[in-house]
């Protein structure tokens, strides 16, 4: 068997060989070790990108938990640790002082002796006025009337009236058309539904008009002499008219069983503020029943000024 040498790697080979078997071992252990090579860079290339996408997935999966924690727990969360965050504030009630409750005082009601109607017993007042306060005096027609602003037309805003029962009708235009009349004392003047004013006693007031929401205003003056008992036509030995079908009639009138004094109210009624005290045999005037054994009356007050009240019957005498 003849041999031959590689010219490539030097090495003795048998003839029988068409190339250099030592050279194709080699060449196949270079293929073989690039082939092991590929195969391994791919293999650390998948593993870097494996090592990349596996942190960021984990961070994309926290996130999402952590959004959806948020949007169903969210103001649980805030609640529990806001309130756990803020400091410790003091309550009102640790620094604010509590007021003691004002205690409240009852007036005194207890009637003085020998200050009102009828000694002792006072028969005309309620039975509950010895524990009940004087309530303060009704808002009467005309002041209600006068709280009202003007808007309507009077046929006259000042007259003088020179006689006891002379009269003078005012007529008013404007607003609903539906009046309501009162004037600032009968005793001096007195007013009806539709106008028409009387003189009563001499002195000087207004007499008002409203339809609800607008007021007009004249001024009536009767000056007058006398009273109206003077100059009432006679229907009996007083000289006097009857007041609503009672034994007292309008005029001059007297207080009697007062013992040390009447008490005059501003209203018909025992609830009503206390004007005066008139002594037993004080003069008065009736001007007319007020109902329920009440009757207005007026009386010279401290002054000299005429006055009106009201008064229980069966303290008044007709003189």
């Amino acid at each position: 068997m003849a041999m031959k040498r590689c010219p490539v790697c030097g090495e003795k080979y048998s003839d029988t060989y068409r190339d250099c078997p030592f050279c194709e071992e080699e060449e196949a252990l270079r293929e073989g070790e690039k082939l092991r090579r590929s195969r391994g860079g791919h293999r650390a290339s998948r593993t870097r990108q494996f090592s990349l996408i596996t942190p960021t997935l984990i961070v994309l999966i926290l996130i999402m938990a952590g959004l959806l924690v948020y949007l169903l727990y969210g103001d649980q969360l805030k609640e529990k640790f806001g309130k756990d965050s803020e400091p410790d504030k003091p309550s009102t009630e640790e620094v604010t002082p509590v007021k003691p409750a004002p205690t409240e005082e009852k007036p005194d009601v207890t009637e003085p002796e020998n200050s009102g109607e009828e000694p002792g017993t006072m028969p005309e007042e309620d039975p509950n006025a010895a524990t009940t306060p004087d309530m303060p005096a009704a808002q009467t027609d005309y002041d209600k009337i006068m709280a009202l602003p003007s808007g309507l037309t009077l046929s006259t805003t000042d007259f003088t009236l020179k006689n006891v029962g002379e009269t003078a009708t005012i007529r008013v235009s404007g607003g609903s058309g539906s009046y309501t009349w009162a004037s600032e004392d009968d005793g001096v003047a007195a007013v009806d539904g539709n106008g028409k004013v009387t003189a009563i006693s001499r002195g000087t007031i207004n007499v008002v008009v409203s339809d609800g929401s607008k007021k007009g205003v004249c001024v009536v003056r009767c000056n007058v002499s006398g009273s109206a008992a003077a100059t009432t036509p006679s229907t009996g030995d007083t000289g006097t008219t009857p007041v609503s079908g009672s034994g007292l009639k309008a005029g001059s009138a007297k207080v009697i069983n007062g013992g040390n004094g009447v008490r005059v109210r501003s209203g018909p009624g025992t609830t009503y503020d206390i004007l005066a005290t008139i002594p037993n045999g004080g003069s008065v005037k009736i001007v007319e029943s007020a109902g329920d054994g009440w009757y207005k009356i007026t009386f010279s007050a401290v002054g000299g000024a005429t006055t009106t009240g009201y008064m229980k019957g069966e303290y008044l005498a007709n003189n």
